[in-house]
């Protein structure tokens, strides 16, 4: 929702150094192309105009040079981090990885200090992922993203700062096994064989197998990595783990991983929209998800924030005021004209089963 002190401006007028003064939606759905105080650059204005068709967008009027330098810092940051981990992974495109090195721990180390610090001091940092989204969706760019997540995850479930490094080396490198199979088969646009699908199901090993050689990472990062295809069932692989067998940080990255996964661009299909991908997950609790962690997760992805315009499923208007232990069903107040500030729990009043929220109100005016 946009701010008092922002204008909206064609796409065309945009130049780069400007801050979004809202989040910026994909036109027809609910899906965030840039999260509320991004700093734009050049190569985000052209995908606005050219790849989404976006016609307008909240800019801030006046903000202060130290705030510009704060939001520049953490993009820097950000693709500093991506640019190290491309040097460490390689692309997908590459001779698949035979060692990882100790010169790559180091890196890795310091893309971990680097992201933890930039998310305990700015959580809007994370959000910043779908702008790695793309259609050369590289492994390094979802290991990034997917560490992103996980961090936020692991605040939310106030795990200490010690923990949380541990989280964010597996998650960076909870795919590495990936870099050790055929090009084909990675790049395959289509349905993979079942060869071809055993061959992508021994990732896990194969990177446990590169760190353990590596001999410098503990059992818990390794573990981590070796069990993130684990279902809380019981019905995962590779060694059909269920439970509290499932090593707690692996059970995380689970969560952050099947979430990009859904959310993220492939050759053969369309990005699931963030309140689909958080159904989903909702509905795997307990099954592929430990229900603690998805709540952790849901508390700190929730899809319709407090003070978020929404559109209804019947068309009406109305203003997120609080979230339920559904974040798809939240409280929210209507604000069409002539509706009398009607205040509606989608959740628990059972009157408003068949009512539910549409979209994200593009247009809706913060009060």
């Amino acid at each position: 929702m946009a701010e008092s002190s922002s204008m909206k401006i064609r796409v065309e007028e945009l130049e780069s150094g400007m801050v979004t003064a809202d989040n910026v939606i994909e036109p027809g759905t609910d899906r965030v192309l840039l999260l509320k105080g991004t700093t734009l650059d050049s190569v985000m204005i052209f995908n606005l105009k050219e790849r989404y068709n976006v016609g307008e967008v909240f800019i801030r009027k006046n903000f202060s040079a130290s705030t510009i330098s704060a939001e520049m810092r953490a993009e820097i940051d950000i693709h500093q981090s991506l640019s190290t981990l491309k040097d460490v992974f390689g692309s997908d495109d590459e001779k698949p990885l035979k060692e990882f090195t100790k010169e790559a721990s180091k890196q890795i180390s310091n893309v971990a200090n680097d992201l933890i610090t930039s998310l305990y001091a700015d959580d809007n940092i994370l959000l910043k992922m779908h702008q790695l989204q793309s259609y050369d969706d590289y492994t390094y760019k979802h290991c990034l993203r997917v560490a992103m997540m996980s961090v936020t995850i692991g605040k939310s479930l106030d795990l200490p700062r010690s923990k949380m490094r541990d989280l964010c080396e597996a998650a960076l490198l909870h795919d590495i096994g990936k870099r050790t199979i055929d090009i084909d088969i990675i790049r395959k646009p289509g349905r993979l064989t079942d060869d071809e699908f055993t061959a992508i199901k021994k990732h896990p090993q194969n990177g446990y197998i590169l760190l353990r050689k590596n001999g410098g990472y503990s059992e818990e990062i390794m573990n981590a990595v070796l069990m993130h295809h684990e279902k809380f069932d019981g019905t995962g692989y590779p060694l059909g783990l269920k439970g509290e067998q499932i090593t707690y940080l692996a059970r995380i990255i689970t969560v952050a991983d099947v979430y990009d996964a859904l959310t993220s661009n492939r050759p053969y299909r369309q990005p699931w929209s963030v309140a689909e991908a958080e159904e989903f997950m909702m509905g795997g609790a307990n099954t592929h998800f430990d229900y603690d962690i998805i709540t952790a997760f849901l508390n700190a992805f929730a899809p319709y924030p407090v003070g978020e315009n929404v559109i209804l499923s019947d068309g009406r208007h109305a203003v997120v005021i609080s979230n339920n232990s559904n974040v798809l069903r939240p409280v929210i107040r209507l604000t069409d004209e002539g509706e009398g500030d009607e205040v509606i729990d989608l959740y628990n009043n059972f009157k408003y089963l068949t009512l539910s929220i549409k979209s994200l109100d593009k247009d809706g005016i913060n009060e």
